[in-house]
This record gives structure tokens, sequence and C-alpha cells, in this order.
């Protein structure tokens, strides 16, 4: 296989590309044997999206991943509407990988429903007319005569009824329609009311099976010791003492590989059980090779940042106006910082692989099944037709699992023993070889005319960029700018960005909000320190700048997006008004306000916090209010759960979440070092939905990027303005 350039971006228009398609009458394999006689058939499946077998049974194939985002309740929900089946009697399952075209299993971005909506849609509505025809059939009468109620077909003339189990058989010798009538939304009974998560009883008791559940037949279990320093190489191995521990069945060497993955130089202990293979581990006397650029330090980086920031930024992103009449004019600047920071998932990465001869079988979780397996293909030399993947739950994601360097890991050592293997992660090997969030700087400035008025906006990004892992450093345009790019919100004159690219020896990789949570927060703070310089109220400032602002598409080329400043102003001003922005407050309680536009996901999300501080740099948080604008929603639990689920993992961001490194090494190795938000910390959140009528966003990464920037505007008014995260490193404390 020709080895592919991906970036998030890339990624994200080949999933709405395949996705977006109709896959009705695209066939899983072997489907041709249900144009059967109907006293041999078993199942009725008009799509790779849905199946009704002749008790009446519904089964929905999701194809995106689930890590607890919750598509496998919200993508079921919009088949049973279109169905008209009671939602409660729709089961799940993953579907299959090599069912659907490539790009459909693909997962990220917030794109599940935003993608899957009107070809979910579509699968019902195909399966229920083709019920429908089938059972006017039985009765000789018009279709327009039948209609579906609750899993059944309804005769109209004479209210006799047939179950749609009955009516499968001959449902599917029917021609799979061309063009079917979707629902008026006004007449939903399932999408707008809340489900509780699919199969929620199953994981609170364990019975869902994980990725780390997976066991295979004469399956062994692998631990590796990973070259500590990115790119380095074995030299010597002594493994005398590991292989004394009972259980130690092989120790085995790999190489690394470059791009798009990066997997480390590696020594692998295989056994009976991972007790075993840990404590061998733990023997092993290794020396590495470890390369030239094995004394990077974050220390360091951020210094090279200070300094380049001063510099003409290496790529031109977005121009508006003319901003270098305004050199100098009432000039207004500052600087931000964000560190590295891990994915920190529950489920470590794991990951099973058996080779046997020419084929090789996978078991586990993956956020892009393809990419993985055309990779793995060209690793491994074996080729794509002899790969099956099992595809499996995963216990978290938040993009660690759209890279796959431990996938390729298990086959490498899959291939040196003649079993399944299993390889497992411990939560050092997690925190210290994983693909981090990348470490970003920002230089902002800003020109006011004489009347208070802002008519010059630049903003200078700085990182270390995704696209050098994934694509190598000949990649061109690595910048990482959405949210500061032609989709710019605010209405200002003159705007001038540019991103600079700063190499790191550490592997980088997507985070939840990804580019947009880096961006947002430099831009939601220094609008509210212009807003200060010019003794404005922030909330009156921003609106200022956004609600005589039209919609506007952010480029010529087809398919270019459309920003709605309407739809962003509509949400800063529902937080403000359900905490009571205008509401005389409590001494030392100050509330901060910050919005954004998810404009790929075609959603809109702010956030209001109130704090009272109880010192100096020591706060609490009282009050937590977020609303999002997301079109129509289709779970509105499923929803809750993200917004809340998304301030959790700002909030950690924002306070504490940090990765450092010295000497090209990781320093955290454990949620000890790498701390999470506790329950404790966890305030209070309501979170507003706004009633909309617009076709279905994505809210997966919706509620992350403002959490951060809503937290330190508050703080700013209590008279010190943190410009790095998390904030605990300028000296703040919380209860």
């Amino acid at each position: 296989m020709k080895k592919e350039q991906i970036d998030r971006r890339s990624f994200i228009k080949l999933s709405s590309l395949a996705s977006g398609s109709l896959a009705i009458g695209f066939m899983i394999p072997g489907l041709s044997a249900l144009a059967l006689p109907v006293e041999e058939c078993l199942f009725f499946q008009p799509s790779v999206y849905l199946k009704i077998d002749k008790q009446g049974r519904v089964t929905v194939f999701v194809a995106k991943q689930e890590s607890g985002q919750g598509v496998d309740t919200a993508l079921p929900m919009i088949v049973a509407e279109e169905l008209d089946v009671d939602f409660r009697n729709v089961y799940t399952e993953i579907a299959p990988y090599g069912t659907l075209k490539e790009g459909e299993h693909d997962t990220g971005g917030s794109q599940s429903v935003l993608n899957m909506y009107t070809p979910l849609r579509h699968a019902g509505a195909i399966a229920k007319a083709m019920l429908i025809s089938a059972a006017a059939n039985v009765w000789q009468v018009d279709v327009s005569k039948c209609a579906a109620d609750n899993g059944e077909v309804v005769n109209t003339i004479n209210m006799q009824r047939i179950k749609y189990g009955e009516l499968v058989c001959q449902a599917a010798l029917l021609p799979i329609p061309k063009e079917v009538v979707l629902k008026n939304p006004k007449d939903f009974k399932i999408i707008g009311k809340s489900e509780k998560r699919n199969k929620l009883n199953d994981i609170l008791i364990g019975k869902a099976k994980y990725g780390m559940d997976i066991k295979v037949e004469g399956m062994l279990y692998a631990v590796a010791e990973r070259c500590p320093v990115l790119d380095g190489t074995l030299i010597k191995l002594d493994d005398t003492a590991a292989k004394k521990i009972p259980g130690v069945i092989k120790i085995v060497s790999y190489t690394g590989t470059g791009a798009p993955m990066h997997v480390r130089a590696a020594v692998a202990v295989i056994a009976t059980n991972t007790w075993a293979a840990i404590k061998a581990k733990r023997l092993l006397n290794i020396t590495w090779d470890e390369g030239k650029k094995n004394n990077e330090s974050t220390e360091v980086l951020f210094k090279a940042f200070e300094l380049k920031a001063n510099t003409k930024p290496q790529i031109s992103v977005f121009n508006k106006g003319d901003i270098t009449k305004l050199a100098g004019k009432n000039e207004i600047t500052a600087n931000y910082a964000q560190p590295f920071l891990a994915h920190a998932t529950i489920e470590p990465m794991n990951f099973v692989a058996s080779v046997k001869g020419e084929n090789l079988e996978l078991w586990g979780g993956l956020q892009i099944p393809d990419w993985a397996v055309n990779t793995i293909a060209e690793v491994t030399k074996i080729k794509k037709k002899n790969i099956k993947l099992n595809l499996a739950m995963m216990g978290g994601a938040f993009g660690r699992r759209i890279h796959f360097d431990f996938a390729i890991e298990a086959v490498k050592i899959a291939q040196q023993i003649d079993k399944p293997v299993k390889l497992i992660w411990e939560r050092t090997d997690d925190m210290q070889h994983s693909m981090y969030r990348p470490a970003n700087y920002h230089q902002l400035k800003a020109n006011t005319d004489d009347k208070g008025n802002l008519i010059g906006w630049q903003h200078h990004v700085l990182g270390t960029p995704v696209a050098y892992m994934t694509n190598g450093l000949q990649e061109k345009h690595p910048e990482e700018m959405e949210g500061v790019n032609a989709a710019f919100y605010y209405d200002i004159p003159n705007v001038n960005t540019g991103y600079t690219a700063v190499d790191f020896n550490i592997n980088r990789g997507w985070l939840r909000s990804v580019d947009i949570c880096v961006n947002t927060f430099p831009v939601e703070c220094f609008i509210d320190e212009v807003a200060a310089k010019l003794k404005k109220d922030p909330l009156a400032f921003r609106l200022s700048l956004l609600e005589n602002r039209a919609d506007f598409k952010t480029g010529n080329q087809p398919g270019a997006m459309t920003q709605s400043p309407s739809r962003i102003a509509g949400v800063l001003k529902m937080v403000a008004d359900k905490i009571g922005y205008a509401e005389a407050r409590k001494p030392n309680h100050f509330i901060g306000v910050a919005t954004h536009s998810f404009i790929f996901a075609k959603s809109y999300a702010a956030h209001a916090i109130e704090i009272e501080m109880l010192e100096p740099k020591k706060f609490v948080i009282k009050r937590v209010v977020a609303a999002i604008d997301c079109g129509l929603v289709i779970n509105p639990d499923g929803l809750l759960n993200q917004m809340q689920g998304g301030f959790a993992f700002a909030l950690t961001q924002a306070l504490k979440g940090e990765i450092t490194i010295k000497n090209s090494r990781v320093l955290q190795d454990g949620f000890y070092s790498y701390e999470l938000l506790s329950y404790g910390e966890m305030p209070p959140i309501e979170v507003y939905m706004v009633d909309s009528k617009e076709e279905p966003g994505g809210v997966g990464e919706v509620g992350v990027s403002t959490v951060a920037p809503a937290l330190c505007n508050a703080l700013a008014l209590a008279g010190h303005r943190p410009r790095t995260l998390p904030i605990r490193n300028e000296g703040y404390s919380w209860l």
C-alpha cells in the first residue's frame, strides 16, 4: 500500500465523505442467502446497519466505535425512530469490520451523529417500507392502506396487525426501494427523548466486554520494555534473570517504526499470565542507543517558543484587511502557553494478535480501523485480504486510539510465536509512551482606535505539530489553527494569524477537542483582556463583535463550512442569563464567560463559571453553567453526559493537567503524578440545550474548549490573570 499522509482535517473529511453516502443495498458478505424460499429464511437485512429476525428482534449494527461517548445508544435511536419500533427492544452489535465501505468505521471529530443521521434514517425507513409492502401483499391491499406502529404493520381498513417478525421472510424477497419518505421531525417519538445508556447494566456489573476482557483460546500475555527515548535502538540485552520467572515462555525484541505511528524499539516478555510477564520485564538488563535527541526538555522548548514568538510566523494562515497599517497603534499584547497533555484513558492500551502462516487475526479497540489495518499490512508485509479484525468496545479513547502503535506492537510480537498474544500496557507505559496533545504557545496583539473600538487582531500560534509525526518533517503545512483560521468568528476589520512549527522528540497525537481547544483558551482570555483595557463589560463586548455579523462561508472551495456568529452569541447569552450575570454578586464572587464554535461538528457552546475567592490565589468554584447549540438533539441524556464529562476533562487540564519532559523522557508515570479531577473537585454543573431545528451536530468534544478560559476570566476579575495552564503552576489552589 502506498503510504498516505493523514492529518485531523483529512481524517474528518474522509469520514464525512464515506459516512455521508447511503449504504442501503450494500450487503454484508453472504447476504444473497436471504433470497431463499420463505420457509428457509432466518432474518431480513436490507442494509449493513439493520437486521430483523423471525422473532421480531431488531439488531442495529453500529458503525462507529463505542468508547463511552454513547454512539451505541444515539445511533440505534435514529434507526428505531424511522423503523417505528420500541427502542428498548432494539439490540446493538459492533458492525463487523469488512462489512462497511472504507472510512465508515472511523470515529472521531464529533462526527458520528452528524454523518450517520441521514444514512440511518434511510436504513430504518427502507426496512419499514419493505415490511409494509410485505404486509400489503399478505392482505392484498394497497400499501397506502397500511401503516407501521410499534413493531407491527396495521391494516387501516380493518385494523388487523402483523408483527414485523412474521413479515421478514416476505420482505426479504422484495426489491429495495430507491426512494422512501422520511418522518417529519414533528412526529418523532424517540429522537429528542432521553434514553439511558445502552448496555448500561452490563457496564456497571462488569459484564460488558472491552479489549482488556478479550480472551482467545491458547492466548499468551505480553508486556514490553520500550526504549525510553523515541527512535532509539537496542544495543544489548541480558534476559538471564527474567527467563527464570515461572510462566515466562519467550523473550523477544522488535525494532521501532517511523511515521505514521513511531513505535518504539522494545523487548517483550511473553508469558502464561500478566504478572509473570511484568515481574520478568523488571529483571531485564537492557542497553539502548538513545540517539542524538535524548536531551530535550519542556523547559527548553517553552524558551524556544518564547523566542520564536517574536519572529514572523512560518505560515500565514488567515488575513483580513490590512494589519500593517496599525503597527504600534494603541497596542495590547499578551502571551499564553499550554503544556503537553496525556489522554489518560481508564483502560490502558491493549491488543491481541495471532499470526498463522500468511494470515493475521486481530482483536481490540481502534478509532480508525482502516488506517490501522492498511498500515499494519504495509509494516508486516501481510496482505490486507488476509487480515481479520475483531473490533471491541474501548474503555475511553479521547483520540488516543486513533493511533494504533500498540496494535503494531502486538503484531510484531505475535510474528515471533505460534500462539495468539495479548499485549498489555501497564499504566506507566500508557503515561510515558503515549501520543501527547502538542504543547503550544501563543502571542496575541490587538489594536484599538481612539473611540474604543477593536480594529486589529494578530495571533501567532507556535506548536509541536502532530503532522510532523504522522507525515514526517517534510510536511509543509503542519498548522493546527482551527478556530483562528477563516472560521474566526469575532467581527474585527483587520486580522492576521499565522503558525510556527517547533519539532520536539516526543510523540504527539490528537486529543479530545484538538486544536480548537488549544486556540480557544488564548482567544477567549485575550478578548477579555482587551475588554478590560477598554473598560467594557466582557460579555457585552463579545456580543458587540458577534450579534451584527451574518453567517459566512469559511472559503470558496466546494464544501466550505458555514460559520454562524448568531448561534455563538445565542449560547453566550444563554449561559449569562442562566447564571444571573446581570444580577448583583456577593462579595469576592466573580463570573467568567467564554464561548466558541466547534465548526466542523456544526455545534456551538459556552460556559459561565462563578468562583468565590477565599484568599489571594485560592478559590472555590461555586457554580458552572454550560450551554450548547448542536441542532436537533438525538438523546438529551447522552448530550448531558457528554457535556458533564467534557467539563471534567477540561477542568483537569485547566487546574493540573501537564506532561513534562526531561532528557526526552516523560516524567509522569501514573495517576499520582498525572492527576485527574477527583470527585471532591467536581463542582455542580447545569447544562442547557438550545431548542433547535437545525440538523444534528456533534457533541463529544464541544464542551471542552471554553472551560479553561471561562475559569481564567473569572480569576482575572479577582486581580490576577493566569496565562499559562495548568493554573497551579501560577500558584493557584482550590477547594
